[in-house]
């Protein structure tokens, strides 16, 4: 399994390094000229957010940009940002932050352009990438590849990546058995998931402030209890993004050549960390704009975009936290452990409030994307698949809760901390990777829809925000 994942990260490493580097920052740049720097409405965006739109659509405005940040915001933005730091170093964080004001903009084409384009089908309003590229593009066979890699992100992502960090961090709080956790997280995303997009996006809508000003409260006392540590941290930031995290960590002799190997390795690993992290370039949050009870497009694209902004808000906390704690050079802390060893310098509250608020961030990510994968079957066969899809996604998040035991030789009951880091890794690695499936399609999709976005966006957009 070790080869098997070492395949991945060579594989991941290419394609999200100089290229995916100049697609994503280039589309980012590109739009933001294009669309008159529309990040300046970001504060307008975000009072639209919460008023009523009496529009066609499935859910409430608000419902659907919960459902979205629910699914944004989840592990990537905690343990995404600490993976992150111990692959790529202390700049990795740097660039999370400037794709994700580059991505502001991408989010907002994708999700515009999805509402514009929906369709209503088996009695609500669905839409996304995919039917955008089939109805528009005419490239039905993109649009599979699309729907298809929405599939293997859902499982991977969504069921495997979500229960999976949530039994880590479980087991490396409580010493909680991962099968056991997993059992729990499954049973709970069945009650919420069979209900469909109405009852995901009403439990989203009071979980996401919920975890959101949990986790804001810790990171904030974190950061305040260290803050003669602050200045130094902000310079390893800026630092470590264009040197890398060999020069960063104090390595003696480090060359030229070899600084520069580690800067693209730091900037590739914060570009992909921004994708899995704001899922904007991604697709995903389209989707779950589409079901969004709105009268204009626009609105809604920019209304979605603000989900960016709290997002990258929660990498910069999460990448702060991190490093203020000062263990990220240690070679056996990754993901949960890593992300424990910061918060636990908090007596008594830090490691509770932690797993409380991964296990919430990671559950309303699971129920998410469970929904994301049932709208990508929905189109390739129709809504008869729904139960099944249900069925099988429940299962592999079972899966995904005992996924480091199964890494352990003999699939013994009890973990070795070898084999749940191994799992914990081949989960990450598994996940970026089936982003390509995704990101690709989206991406090309938005440069072919530039004229129109421009046209819908400057017909639009001022005067809603107005």
């Amino acid at each position: 399994m070790e080869t098997l994942l070492h395949c991945i990260n060579v594989l991941n490493g290419f394609i999200w390094g100089p290229p995916m580097i100049v697609l994503i920052f280039g589309m980012g740049i590109y739009f933001t000229f294009r669309l008159g720097f529309i990040q300046k409405y970001t504060f307008k965006a975000v009072a639209l957010s919460v008023r009523k739109d009496g529009g066609e659509g499935t859910v409430s405005g608000f419902g659907a940009l919960a459902l979205m940040v629910g699914a944004t915001v989840g592990t990537g933005s905690i343990l995404g940002v600490t993976t992150a730091i111990a692959e790529g170093g202390p700049g990795a964080v740097f660039w999370i932050i400037l794709a994700g004001f580059f991505n502001f903009v991408i989010k907002y084409c994708e999700c515009a352009s999805a509402v514009k384009y929906r369709v209503r089908r088996d009695g609500e309003y669905v839409g996304g990438p995919m039917y955008v590229m089939a109805r528009v593009l005419k490239m039905k066979w993109l649009a599979l590849v699309f729907a298809f890699g929405t599939l293997c992100m859902a499982l991977a992502a969504g069921a495997l990546l979500q229960t999976n960090s949530i039994a880590d961090v479980a087991r490396e709080g409580y010493a909680i058995n991962p099968w056991l956790s997993g059992l729990v997280i499954t049973l709970l995303a069945c009650v919420v998931t069979i209900g469909g997009v109405k009852r995901i996006a009403a439990y989203s809508q009071w979980l996401v402030p919920l975890m959101g000003g949990m986790y804001l409260f810790i990171a904030l006392f974190v950061i305040i209890m260290n803050f003669e540590k602050v200045p130094h941290t902000l310079w390893l930031i800026v630092a470590g993004a264009f040197t890398g995290k060999a020069a960063v960590g104090g390595a003696a002799g480090a060359t030229i050549t070899a600084v520069f190997s580690a800067a693209v390795n730091s900037i590739g690993i914060g570009v992909s960390r921004s994708v899995m992290s704001t899922e904007a370039g991604l697709g995903s949050a389209a989707i779950a704009a589409s079901a969004a009870k709105t009268r204009s497009a626009a609105k809604m694209g920019i209304v979605s975009a603000t989900s960016v902004l709290w997002t990258v808000l929660i990498c910069t906390l999460s990448g702060l936290v991190v490093l203020l704690a000062g263990d990220w050079q240690n070679p056996n802390a990754f993901a949960a452990d890593l992300c424990n060893s910061a918060f636990k310098t908090v007596p008594y509250i830090g490691t509770p409030i932690l797993i409380f608020s991964l296990i919430i961030f990671s559950f309303t990510t699971l129920i998410g994307w469970s929904y994301y994968g049932e709208k990508a079957l929905q189109f390739m066969g129709g809504g008869r698949w729904a139960k099944g899809w249900r069925i099988l996604y429940l299962l592999f998040c079972l899966a995904g809760g005992g996924l480091g035991t199964a890494f352990s030789w003999g699939w013994t009951i009890e973990a070795d901390a070898f084999s749940v880091g191994l799992s914990t890794r081949f989960a990450w690695g598994l996940t970026v990777l089936m982003m390509t499936l995704m990101t690709l399609p989206n991406v090309y999709m938005l440069w072919r829809l530039r004229h129109k976005l421009k046209t819908e966006t400057k017909r639009s957009l001022g005067h809603i925000i107005k």
